[in-house]
């Protein structure tokens, strides 16, 4: 279990969602961007950067959305702990990281199909392997999330 996640509690959980993929955002940016300007002249290096840079933007703005979103569901409600709430909203997270789930593993299998199919292009292959990275990374985070989460 997460720290200051409590089973049965989806705001929480969707709180330490996002907490965890801005860290992995920020990371990609800045590790991204870092690995790519030290590697500029090395095609595969530079694009796995720029692709890891790129999914981290991509990240960061995705929680920025999700937690407007969750705090604009939470206000609505008379009472976002009500159990009959944290049911829907349960449920409703447990569906999207699943839908997730599915999404991340095409990632992963669509980014090794390319990077295999590119192998000799150093920077389309070095942009595959980061689509894989970012892939499996998104996978483990939303499988976990998703089991943990209540039905």
């Amino acid at each position: 279990m997460l720290r200051g996640v409590t089973e049965g509690d989806p705001w929480a959980r969707e709180v330490a969602l996002a907490r965890t993929t801005a860290v992995w955002g920020a990371a990609g940016v800045v590790g991204g961007l870092g690995f790519a300007g030290r590697f500029r002249h090395d095609p595969w290096r530079r694009a796995f950067g720029m692709q890891n840079a790129g999914w981290g933007a991509m990240d960061l703005a995705i929680v920025v959305v999700a937690e407007r979103l969750r705090k604009r569901r939470m206000a609505r409600l008379a009472d976002p702990y009500e159990p009959a709430e944290l049911r829907v909203e349960g449920r409703r997270l447990r569906r999207i990281l699943l839908v997730n789930v599915g999404l991340d593993a095409g990632y992963v299998v669509g980014g090794l199909a390319l990077w295999r199919w590119r192998r000799g292009s150093g920077a389309a292959a070095g942009a595959s392997a980061g689509i894989v990275a970012q892939g499996a990374f998104l996978l483990a985070h939303d499988a976990h999330h998703a089991y943990h989460s209540t039905a």
